[in-house]
């Protein structure tokens, strides 16, 4: 947490004193403030709908700069809104330039060459980046960020989406109908605090994804397929997820029909599970209130659950990291009403407030109020 904490603190330090503002007004153009834009600038975009560049266009805005802040001077009623004007994918970009890869998002380059590997500093508030193919909102290599108060609606696979990312903040955002993946999404990224946002009517409402040292505090997560995961995934960049604290969230009611992908692990599985941990180590899920979600409050499973799910009868497949969850502390978490409408086999036997399927080690569980689980009793904690 000491390393979360500090990150708010290198986010308050204050701009270069050369920095600027520029004032974009509706009918003018983003984009071309951007291109104006030099390290540490300040962009504040005044009410309205903004469709940037081409229909065709793969980027709405792209930010390589350092520093940037990108400022919706939204109010009751006059949002800031970044809208789709084709088929673009992208709505918002950040990354170093020679990041920008949208043909391969969870392997960028992240300074390969002779040119910066990260891009320091960027900040995105009030926007509603809306109606986005891929991301709503995409950052690639950036250390030190806030992405707060914004609204991400209806973006086909991600909402808000920092991949290989550090020391960031994420809060006070709401992201609805993200319909492929996760609304919010960390993935292989380090000391990143996400807190306060409200999630709802996505596939996945939160995800962290092989990272390190994440916080998911005081979220609002309801409606959505499913609700909170940490997992881990073979084959990317970093082949560690570990050490994220996931406390103090309701997570209620997630139990919104599947729109996963065909044969992608999310969509195979019943709606309705609460929190998920899968391959995470160390995690402390911590006095959280999970309810009423339809197939499980809070499971922790290995990832070579999610293909022998996918490929029953096959073993699980040779893996480049650690597939079972170790060291995971369940504690002071209300879990109840979960797991209480009928799912098909295999799942049937996983139905519960609280499920462990007995991989890993070092996993327990402590002080919980919850009436169901498997197996009974789990393993309590050591004082």
């Amino acid at each position: 947490m000491r390393s979360i904490l500090l990150s708010a603190v290198l986010l308050a330090t204050a701009l270069p004193a050369s920095a600027r503002t520029f004032v974009v007004r509706s009918g003018q153009s983003i984009r071309e403030a951007l291109a104006r834009a030099s390290a540490g600038d300040r962009i504040e975009v005044m009410p309205g709908t903004y469709r940037e560049g081409a229909p065709a266009d793969a980027i709405a805005l792209a930010v390589t700069v350092p520093g940037i802040s990108l400022l919706g001077k939204s109010r009751p009623g006059h949002p800031v809104v970044l809208e789709n004007a084709g088929t673009q994918g992208f709505g918002i970009w950040v990354s170093p330039a020679n990041s920008v890869a949208p043909d391969d998002t969870e392997h960028p380059p992240c300074g390969a060459g002779p040119q910066r590997a990260t891009l320091s500093g960027f900040t995105l508030k009030g926007f509603t980046v809306r109606g986005f193919g891929e991301h709503g909102v995409h950052l690639a290599c950036v250390d030190r960020f806030s992405l707060s108060d914004n609204h991400a609606d209806g973006n086909h696979v991600y909402g808000l989406f920092p991949v290989r990312s550090s020391r960031g903040i994420i809060s006070g955002n709401l992201v609805t109908d993200t319909a492929t993946d996760a609304g919010i999404y960390v993935g292989q990224s380090d000391d990143v605090l996400i807190a306060g946002n409200v999630v709802k009517r996505n596939l996945l409402g939160i995800e962290v994804e092989n990272s390190r040292n994440c916080a998911v505090i005081g979220n609002d997560a309801h409606k959505n397929t499913f609700g909170i995961f940490v997992d881990i995934l073979p084959f990317l960049q970093s082949g560690t997820q570990d050490g994220t604290l996931v406390a103090f969230n309701s997570v209620n009611h997630n139990d919104r029909e599947n729109t996963g992908e065909p044969g992608d692990f999310l969509g195979i599985l019943p709606p309705g599970i609460g929190i998920l941990i899968a391959g995470g180590d160390r995690t402390t899920v911590l006095s959280n209130q999970v309810r009423d979600n339809s197939f499980a409050g809070i499971a922790v499973v290995s990832l070579c659950l999610a293909f022998q799910l996918q490929n029953p009868g096959e073993a699980c497949p040779q893996l480049d990291v650690d597939p079972d969850s170790d060291g995971n502390r369940i504690l002071g978490n209300k879990v109840v009403g979960n797991g209480t409408l009928p799912v098909p086999p295999p799942f049937d036997q996983m139905e519960a407030d609280l499920f462990w399927d007995g991989s890993g080690s070092g996993n327990c569980w402590s002080a919980n109020a919850f009436k169901t689980s498997i197996p009974s009793p789990l393993p309590a904690c050591a004082k």
